[in-house]
């Protein structure tokens, strides 16, 4: 049956809520050291940020992929590939984190270089990264976990789990830079023990959904060389995708640290800001791609382009509303992030920037899901990568010519682009559901 708008509302709260979690530790984080007064280290902080998203992206198939096809075998009615589809992330995401561990001094020297920090802000940035590097099997498995239990409808718990994380770190950050003094490093470290128990949470909550026993009996099909190929093939557009797009914010870094040290430090305040407004964008986006994911499942293409239609109506009010709520509390979250009067002044001059970019990026957002929850993963690959076409030059020219406001006007050159070319996609996607199951009106899928 076709989702009311009640019921796709009462879905995206927790989502949203949820989704909120991860931009708040880096906030959290920045307001903490912004009490400490010195913008290279807010600076340094949004080096480290950068970096990880990188790195951590890269392994994002994890997150989105697993979702849809979770939701896919529920819609199929396959219990047995509901475990499978959570069992082969997982197992990705250790030998991920291990990996990184193994690699941390290499790729820390790299990405150094290739972000180019002003003098004064490398050393704490490296501080940072040996730091925070030690939550790399933590954070795959949170992206393994969280859409494991997303695909199966555990909005709830995803949030409560994400929520707890969140005043964890908080909690933890105060202590460790305020009262033990640990500066920079403590940050990180915070971010390392919220998310090492919250992993172990999750693997709790996930026993008591599917007792041991399933999990241990899926493990011979989980190594199936066959299904591997097949999802690392997905994954790797994933991954070429979600590198694409980081690459692309760590290159607004990169042009901001030319600009000099106060730029850099300001767009870290602008960024964390901007990532708080798109997880709660992502919101609708994630209800379209579990919902999504079930009627292409089911077959039902009428289903699709009912949920299609709902999602983008609630995404385009909720879109709106989000820019009049950063217009009106720009000056509040400003002054929240830091106590240097110079710094807030200079954000202030580029916020509006932050304000128009809602109305834009949430198309953007909207057609990921919907792909992602369809495992279009090829179109999200090829949309991205013609995006960034665009975004390159104009990256370096706006800048060049606008300075920091060129930076961010590239930005909304960006998602615009993502936006036109998945839409372009759209009719594609939906001509290719099998079936014409009739939809009905109903209060769940």
């Amino acid at each position: 049956m076709i989702p009311s708008y009640l019921t796709l509302i009462r879905f995206a709260i927790p989502v949203m809520l949820a989704a909120m979690a991860t931009p708040l530790m880096g906030m959290v984080d920045t307001a903490v050291l912004g009490r400490l007064g010195d913008p290279a280290i807010i600076a340094a902080a949004g080096i480290g940020a950068t970096l990880f998203s990188v790195i951590y992206w890269c392994f994002s198939f994890l997150r989105f992929t697993t979702t849809g096809l979770v939701a896919q075998a529920i819609g199929r009615g396959d219990q047995n590939e509901v475990i499978l589809a959570g069992l082969r992330p997982i197992l990705a995401a250790l030998a991920g984190g291990l990996c990184l561990w193994l690699l941390q001094w290499p790729i820390g020297w790299l990405s150094m270089r290739l972000l180019s920090p002003p003098a004064e802000v490398l050393p704490l940035a490296r501080q940072y990264f040996h730091a925070r590097i030690w939550s790399a099997p933590f954070t795959l498995l949170g992206y393994a976990q969280f859409a494991w239990l997303m695909g199966q409808g555990r909005a709830r718990a995803v949030m409560l789990l994400q929520l707890a994380m969140n005043g964890l770190n908080a909690g933890l950050a105060c202590l460790y830079v305020l009262a033990f003094h640990w500066g920079i490093a403590g940050a990180a470290w915070a971010t390392v023990t919220s998310e090492a128990c919250i992993s172990v949470a999750a693997a709790g909550l996930m026993l008591r959904m599917a007792p041991f026993a399933l999990w241990r009996a899926a493990f011979a099909r989980a190594m199936d060389a066959v299904a591997w190929r097949r999802l690392l093939s997905a994954n790797f557009d994933i991954m070429v995708r979600t590198l694409l797009l980081t690459g692309s914010f760590a290159l607004m870094t990169e042009r901001g640290a030319q600009l000099g040290t106060m730029e850099l430090a300001t767009n870290q305040i602008l960024m964390q800001a901007f990532m708080l407004m798109a997880n709660l964008l992502d919101g609708f986006a994630t209800v379209a791609e579990v919902f999504g994911a079930r009627a292409i499942g089911a077959g039902s293409r009428a289903l699709l382009v009912q949920i299609v239609r709902r999602c983008a109506l609630l995404s385009l009010g909720w879109s709106v509303l989000l820019g009049v709520m950063l217009l009106l509390a720009g000056s509040a979250y400003l002054a929240t992030m830091t106590s240097n009067v110079a710094l807030r002044r200079e954000a202030a001059i580029y916020w509006p920037w932050v304000v128009a970019l809602p109305i834009v990026c949430i198309w953007a957002f909207l057609w990921d899901g919907i792909f992602m929850g369809a495992v279009r993963t090829r179109t999200l690959r090829n949309s991205m990568f013609a995006s960034v076409v665009l975004y390159v030059p104009a990256v370096f020219l706006l800048s060049r010519a606008w300075g920091n406001h060129g930076i961010w006007a590239a930005l909304i050159v960006l998602m615009a682009a993502r936006s036109l070319f998945l839409s372009l996609a759209w009719p594609g996607l939906k001509n290719s559901v099998a079936t014409l199951k009739p939809a009905r009106s109903g209060m769940a899928l």
